[in-house]
């Protein structure tokens, strides 16, 4: 005879082997502390969203979130090691679009490929770029003024960029092909240290990320010329968008979002989806993005494959228009 105990230790199981594949992967993920690489320098747009999300997630998995910043070749350092890490989920990287939609096109002969070797996981924030300039240096007013200096004194304007295919280079680049003329472009390695020359006077203008110059452009030791938006922001209500300072080729959204190696199980994949959509959601986070001059950008999963691509390709359009070509 089978009695009750045997009964509910067939139940018991039966439960275990009938758990489905996620159920599995949030028991068993994450079972240490998780990394989150961001493969530029601290103090940039792409290290202060991942910081704010930190505390947040740490709480939900129940595991540290550690942070670990490793520039260099454009993002592709810090990409490629998660890439090549144990596909389990406990180590991430922080990309910028930049990274998956630009890089490709620079470094066509590398082993690594941002949109082969990773995958998203999921959208984190997007937010405008800010053409800055530094009123003391050089006194425009408006990007009309800009751009007949540029065409008035072909060579002589500096541009500072973050490095090839950072937001801040595409955008520069663009202004140039658009407004009809040539600057001498100063790359830097990171944002911090290229919005620290134009404050300083050493670099005429810097599309500069809102993020870390939005304090500069309301204190008034920067002058904001126009936003790479579709619409103003409510912090720097008197900055025009680029389309209404007549450059409508600027309408593009330059988004961050997290992504994991290729080669990661769909099962753990869907566990860290259900855990950052909780961090996504929380209105410290939202706030905290747009004190800054962020928005949140939730991609449900099954649409973040088909946005990745698309908004990538995007990005690549623009990126070969511009002559963005393969580093040597």
């Amino acid at each position: 005879m089978i009695d009750r105990r045997t009964l509910m230790l067939g139940a018991s199981s039966a439960a275990v082997i009938g758990m489905t594949p996620l159920a599995q992967a949030q028991s068993a993920w994450p079972t240490k502390a998780v990394k989150i690489v961001v493969p530029f320098p601290a103090g940039g747009p792409t290290d202060f969203i991942v910081r704010l999300m930190t505390a947040q997630l740490a709480d939900i998995v129940g595991q540290p979130v550690l942070v670990e910043n490793k520039p260099g070749v454009s993002g592709n350092l810090g990409a490629q090691q998660v890439a090549e890490s144990d596909p389990d989920g406990h180590t991430l990287v922080h990309n910028t679009v930049g990274v998956q939609a630009v890089n490709p096109l620079m470094f066509p002969n590398t082993k690594f490929n941002a949109q082969r070797d990773l995958v998203g996981v999921a959208t984190t924030a997007s937010m405008p770029n800010v053409l800055v300039v530094n009123p003391r240096k050089l006194n425009v007013k408006s990007m009309r003024e800009l751009v007949e200096y540029g065409r008035q004194q072909q060579g002589r304007l500096t541009v500072a960029n973050f490095g090839s295919g950072t937001s801040a280079h595409i955008y520069g680049a663009l202004l140039q092909k658009v407004g009809g003329f040539q600057a001498t472009e100063v790359p830097y390695r990171g944002s911090a240290l290229a919005l620290t020359d134009v404050i300083g006077g050493q670099v005429d203008c810097l599309f500069d990320s809102m993020t870390t110059c939005v304090g500069h452009v309301q204190s008034g030791n920067l002058r904001g010329l126009a936003l790479t938006s579709p619409t103003r922001s409510a912090l720097l209500p008197d900055v025009p968008t680029m389309a209404e300072a007549g450059y409508p080729a600027f309408d593009l959204k330059f988004w961050f979002a997290l992504f994991a190696s290729a080669r990661t199980p769909r099962p753990v994949l869907e566990a860290m989806q259900a855990a950052l959509a909780k961090v996504l959601a929380d209105p410290a986070y939202v706030a905290a993005l747009k004190a800054r001059g962020a928005e949140p950008l939730v991609t449900p999963p099954s649409e973040l494959p088909r946005f990745l691509t698309a908004d990538s390709e995007r990005w690549s359009a623009v990126a070969r228009q511009i002559g963005v070509k393969p580093q040597t």
